[in-house]
C-alpha cells in the first residue's frame, strides 16, 4: 500500500519562522473535534466504516494546520481515504481543496485514479465547521522511471487527463504510483490542486504548460526522459498550432521562473 506524503510548499505571506510559530500555537490551544454523527453516518454509508462500531477504526496518517484550519487524513481498513478539514475561529484556509479533488475525480472516473464518494459539511460547534471528503484508496508502489514504456504510459495518463479537461497542477513524482508492477500501469493519487475546465480555453492551455513544466522539474525525470515524454505527449494530443503555442509559451515561462528562483537561492 502506498500513501503519498504531501511535500508541497505552503505559499503564504508569513516567513517560515512565523508560520512555524503559528502552527505550534494552533496545536497548543486546539484539538481535533470529536466525530460528528453525520460524519459517522456518511462513513458508514460509503463503506469506509463498518456499521455499529462505537470507536472510529480509522488511522490518522497526517495532521496539518494552515492558519486556523486543521487538515487531517485518515486511512480506513476497508480501503478508503477520509480527509477532514476543520475551520476554527480566526484566519482560515479558504481553498476548497475537497471540492477541487472531488470534481476532478468525478470527471476522470474510469481512469487509473481514486474514486470520490463525495463530501459533506458539518457544524461541530457554534464556531467550528468541518468538511469530510471520502475517496477510495488506490493501492500501489512508488514509481521509478526506467524504460521508454514507462514514459509512454506517463504520457498516456496525462494526455487522458487533459483530454477530459482536467489539469492536476501537482505532477510530483510522489503523486504517481505503479498500480501493477508486472504491467507497470501508472496511477495518480493527489488531486488537491486540480483544475477542471469546460473547454480548451487559453487558461486551460496555460495551466497545461505549467503542469508540463512542473513535471520536468518535480516529476523525477531525467532531461532525455522528459524530452521523450514531450514527444509521446505531442503524438497523443490533438492541439492546433495556436494551442500548442500557448502551451509552449507557458512551459518556457514556468521553467524560467523556476531557474530564477534557483539562482536567487544560490546567491543567498
Amino acid at each position: 500500500m502506498h500513501y503519498n506524503r504531501d511535500t508541497r510548499e505552503f505559499k503564504g505571506c508569513l516567513s517560515s519562522q512565523r508560520k512555524k510559530t503559528e502552527n505550534n500555537m494552533n496545536r497548543s490551544v486546539q484539538s481535533p473535534p470529536a466525530w460528528h454523527p453525520d460524519e459517522i453516518s456518511f462513513l458508514e454509508q460509503e463503506g469506509a466504516l463498518a456499521p455499529g462500531i462505537n470507536a472510529i477504526p480509522l488511522e490518522r496518517v497526517r495532521e496539518r494546520w494552515i492558519h486556523r484550519t486543521l487538515r487531517e487524513v485518515f486511512l480506513s481498513p476497508t480501503g478508503y481515504v477520509a480527509k477532514r478539514y476543520c475551520h476554527f475561529p480566526g484566519r482560515k484556509d479558504y481553498r476548497k481543496v475537497w471540492q477541487r479533488e472531488h470534481r476532478a475525480l468525478v470527471r476522470l472516473r474510469g481512469l487509473n485514479v481514486p474514486q470520490s464518494a463525495g463530501f459533506i459539511t458539518v457544524q461541530h460547534s457554534a464556531n467550528v465547521t468541518g468538511i469530510l471528503h471520502v475517496r477510495s484508496l488506490l493501492p500501489g508502489s512508488g514509481v521509478q522511471w526506467r524504460s521508454n514504456s514507462d514514459i509512454e504510459r506517463l504520457a498516456d495518463l496525462l494526455s487522458s487527463f487533459h483530454s477530459r479537461l482536467v489539469v492536476t497542477l501537482d505532477p510530483q513524482k510522489e503523486n504517481f504510483i505503479f498500480t501493477s508492477l508486472r504491467d507497470r500501469d501508472i496511477g495518480f493519487i493527489d488531486f488537491g490542486r486540480a483544475r477542471v475546465f469546460h473547454s480548451r480555453n487559453p487558461l486551460m492551455l496555460f495551466n497545461i504548460g505549467k503542469e508540463l513544466a512542473k513535471l520536468g522539474i518535480e516529476g523525477g525525470l531525467t532531461e532525455p526522459q522528459f524530452a521523450a515524454f514531450i514527444g509521446h505527449y505531442d503524438k497523443k494530443t490533438t492541439y492546433s498550432r495556436g494551442q500548442k503555442a500557448i502551451i509552449s509559451a507557458s512551459m518556457r515561462y514556468w521553467q524560467r521562473r523556476h531557474n530564477r528562483r534557483l539562482k536567487q537561492t544560490k546567491n543567498h
